[in-house]
């Protein structure tokens, strides 16, 4: 590699190291903040309970609802998209055919819309979406070669 391209790299892998750094720090922090939420909550037991022991409250384990298998939520969208025909979608109307196709109840919408937000970037990096508009008029649709009707 090049003296240049050394730099490039050298730059981008101490860019890496700094973001690394600072996740690390402020989980650090969340910890220390757990901790002390955690001391807080065992003194307040024990005010109301003389006898109360920490360690007789087993932690629980944290469990996350998976609602999509791999790479489903991202087919769903390009399918979604793939059925409007050529017109563009915002992601509230995108998670709505999502709902609709997977049976999900409409209090789902506002977490499923953020899901889906977050994968429209993703696909729009990989150029497998194109966005016209920006924030409050975003709208979403595939590029013209993948227009076909299946």
């Amino acid at each position: 590699m090049n003296e240049k391209g050394n730099r490039y790299a050298i730059h981008a892998l101490k860019d890496r190291r700094a973001t690394l750094a600072g996740e690390i720090q402020q989980f650090k922090q969340g910890i220390r903040d757990r901790e002390n939420q955690l001391a807080h909550l065992d003194a307040t037991l024990r005010i109301l309970d003389h006898e109360y022991r920490a360690d007789t409250v087993a932690p629980k384990r944290l469990r996350r609802v998976k609602l999509f298998g791999g790479g489903e939520l991202n087919r769903l969208i390009t399918d979604a998209l793939r059925r409007s025909e050529g017109i563009p979608l915002s992601c509230s109307d995108i998670a709505k055919a999502i709902v609709a196709a997977k049976g999900y109840g409409k209090e789902s919408l506002p977490a499923l819309t953020r899901r889906v937000r977050a994968n429209l970037s993703y696909l729009r990096r990989g150029n497998r979406v194109v966005k016209s508009g920006d924030r409050t008029t975003a709208a979403w649709s595939l590029p013209n070669s993948h227009l076909q009707v299946s």
